[in-house]
């Protein structure tokens, strides 16, 4: 047989087997049966046809799919008279964490339905020597609390475990867990260690669920690039990456609905004091409440007073929130300004707080403080009593004299009023400028509650006065609104 026949053969055998392959259909192919734990899974379901309608897969055998899309592929192969020329593949990435099958699929394609073979997985623990004994990283979820009620914070981590000899090329890829139904907030900084020779570095969130269910959280996705000396990368002049892949555990966290409402969810204490209560008339009265222990205080807010004939001023809330020891820990520090010409109540406040460990109610209390104004004592100089003159008894000299007097007087005014000018020119202009924000500030107080925008520049005057030197004031704004409030 010659090398014509033979080349001849070789293409009709082809023709044959992608005659073959061309048929409509639909099959389901994974490149391995045997996993370890953690490992993603590539899924192809592949489709032959002109018209393919693949089924929205959002779980496979209750395992959440990280990731899906389709591909299209021209298959000019000619078969009884016609061309068929699309093969339409669907890619589905999950991560198993045991044992599992892949269902079977329902695909329509031109019109009819073709069904996939189920496969199953075979899924080893990541820590079995027969798979993997030393895998080159291993990611984690954990959590301190497994049940919680609606409000209730607790901490979730994900652990990212690398091999200490191993030396990453590429950055890291990090996909965060899902968080549906949970209000999310970082707990501080990644915090790294070394443990039975590997590189651990944790990564802290703080969970607030918002409403009852059971929930599944995760998986967390990492991505690495390492080195890869069988390969050379001719555009870089270096070894090319291969890339790992892995995803987390899932967590199941059962939220109920707490048996009665409150304020707090945690065992926090509460400190509420003020400067003085015997003030100036119009002079600020501030009062500090600090809350502080085992919680989370983020979504509290504290609700503002209105005191009738008192103007009312806060500050944002100070929130410090840690964790320590695998706990939550929060501080709350919020301060108000009172502005009053009489005497004045600041009334009691009272929260509820629920404590999940005990299971029982407890309250909060601020008392009510009374605050006296004092009146402001208006200062009177002495009148000078003395003699009236009597024009008939003054001379010519005397008249004289005085008239030398007042132009003597004028002179050293005019002299004295240049000299007070050219200092008042010199002097610190922080220390003018400090000296008219505070007029500004007392000025615009008592109407902060009439315009939104004179609440936000008394804000900034605040800010100023309490030493914040990166705030800016429109100054000829300020001026406007002084000489309208006046």
């Amino acid at each position: 047989m010659n090398i014509h026949k033979l080349l001849f053969l070789i293409l009709l055998l082809s023709a044959f087997g992608y005659a073959n392959d061309d048929k409509p259909g639909a099959k389901s192919i994974v490149s391995h049966t045997k996993i370890v734990a953690g490992n993603i899974v590539k899924l192809r379901i592949r489709a032959t046809g002109n018209k393919v309608v693949f089924p929205n897969i959002k779980k496979i055998d209750g395992i959440k799919v990280l990731s899906h899309h389709q591909r299209v592929t021209n298959i000019h192969t000619y078969n009884l008279g016609k061309f068929k020329k699309e093969r339409t593949i669907l890619i589905l990435t999950f991560a198993p964490q045991k044992d599992m099958t892949i269902p079977s699929y329902e695909v329509e394609i031109d019109g009819r339905v073709y069904k996939t073979k189920p496969i199953k997985l075979k899924v080893k623990n990541a820590n079995t020597s027969n798979i993997n004994s030393r895998p080159i990283f291993l990611l984690n979820l954990k959590s301190n609390k497994k049940s919680v009620v609606v409000g209730e914070a607790f901490l979730l981590t994900v652990s990212f475990s690398l091999q200490q000899d191993v030396i990453i090329s590429k950055k890291l890829q990090y996909n965060r867990p899902a968080f549906k139904g949970f209000f999310v907030q970082k707990a501080g900084k990644e915090k790294s260690y070394y443990e039975d020779n590997r590189q651990v570095t944790e990564l802290s969130y703080i969970l607030t669920p918002h409403s009852e269910g059971n929930f599944t959280l995760g998986p967390a996705h990492a991505k690495i690039g390492l080195q890869d000396k069988s390969k050379k990368d001719i555009l870089k002049k270096g070894f090319a990456t291969k890339w790992h892949e892995k995803a987390s555990n899932t967590l199941d966290i059962e939220v109920f609905l707490q048996t009665v409402a409150s304020d707090l969810i945690g065992k926090f204490r509460l400190d509420a004091s003020v400067d003085t209560q015997a003030a100036k008339a119009n002079k600020p009265v501030n009062l500090i409440v600090k809350i502080e222990g085992k919680g989370n205080l983020n979504n509290f807010d504290f609700p503002n007073y209105e005191i009738d004939g008192v103007t009312v001023y806060s500050d944002d809330a100070k929130i410090d929130t840690k964790v320590v020891d695998g706990q939550i820990y929060s501080s709350y520090s919020k301060k108000f300004v009172f502005l009053s010409a009489k005497d004045f109540t600041i009334p009691e406040r009272i929260f509820s707080m629920y404590d999940p460990k005990e299971g029982n109610l407890k309250t909060l209390k601020i008392k009510a403080l009374d605050i006296e104004i004092k009146e402001s004592k208006a200062i009177t100089m002495p009148a000078k009593i003395s003699k009236p003159l009597d024009s008939k008894e003054i001379t010519l000299e005397e008249n004289m004299e005085v008239m030398s007097t007042s132009r003597w007087i004028l002179v050293l005014s005019f002299i004295l009023g240049g000299v007070f000018f050219y200092i008042l020119r010199y002097l610190p202009k922080r220390k003018r400028r400090s000296s008219k924000e505070s007029e500004a500030l007392k000025i615009l107080y008592g109407h902060i509650s009439k315009d939104p925008e004179v609440e936000e520049m008394v804000r900034k005057l605040y800010a100023r006065k309490n030493g914040d030197k990166s705030v800016e004031i429109n100054k000829k704004r300020l001026k406007e609104l002084i000489e309208h409030f006046r």
